[in-house]
């Protein structure tokens, strides 16, 4: 049972993963556009600011729970290699417990604004465009969601003995 849960948060990581890098991509192009507009005809486009500093939150929030599964958060390499196998699961467990700490508060403090955003349709940006906030509201409150989940997976893992890997789906 354990297993068919983590293969599916591990799917998952792995499709927020591939959707923040087409992100990535359509940001860069969209910046990449603004520019020329701006040089060559001195015309910015409107709405790029909002959707790029949006997007780059989006981005952020939806490669969280990948770099959780893969070890790259909260984690002191240096300090790992130093202990024996009792003590890298003991802080493999403490770390990946203030880890799911903090984003399940991150998770608690977002989600009455996420609510009141949606109820609302929140807009920001300026008279001539605006965006919806909803969305990166939802974004944030529902990856960190997730980043719990994988800590927990982690923390399960390494209670049963099974040392966690990486990425199961690369396999790590």
């Amino acid at each position: 049972m354990l297993d068919k849960i983590d293969r599916s948060v591990v799917i998952i990581n792995q499709v927020l993963k591939y959707v923040a890098a087409t992100l990535l991509l359509v940001v860069a192009v969209l910046i990449a556009f603004d520019v020329v507009m701006r040089f060559v005809f001195n015309k910015p486009v409107i709405g790029i600011a909002e959707i790029v500093a949006n997007g780059i939150v989006i981005i952020a929030f939806l490669q969280l729970s990948y770099a959780v599964r893969i070890g790259g958060m909260l984690r002191s390499d240096l300090l790992f290699s130093l202990l024996n196998e009792t003590g890298k699961a003991v802080f493999e467990i403490f770390v990946s417990a203030l880890g799911a700490l903090l984003f399940g508060l991150i998770a608690w403090a977002s989600w009455s604004p996420m609510l009141k955003a949606i109820r609302t349709l929140e807009f920001e940006g300026h008279a001539s465009f605006q965006v919806p906030v909803w969305p990166v509201k939802l974004i944030i409150v529902s990856c960190a969601i997730l980043a719990v989940i994988n800590y927990g997976m982690i923390i399960l893992q390494t209670l049963i003995n099974r040392r966690p890997s990486p990425d199961p789906a690369l396999g790590h």
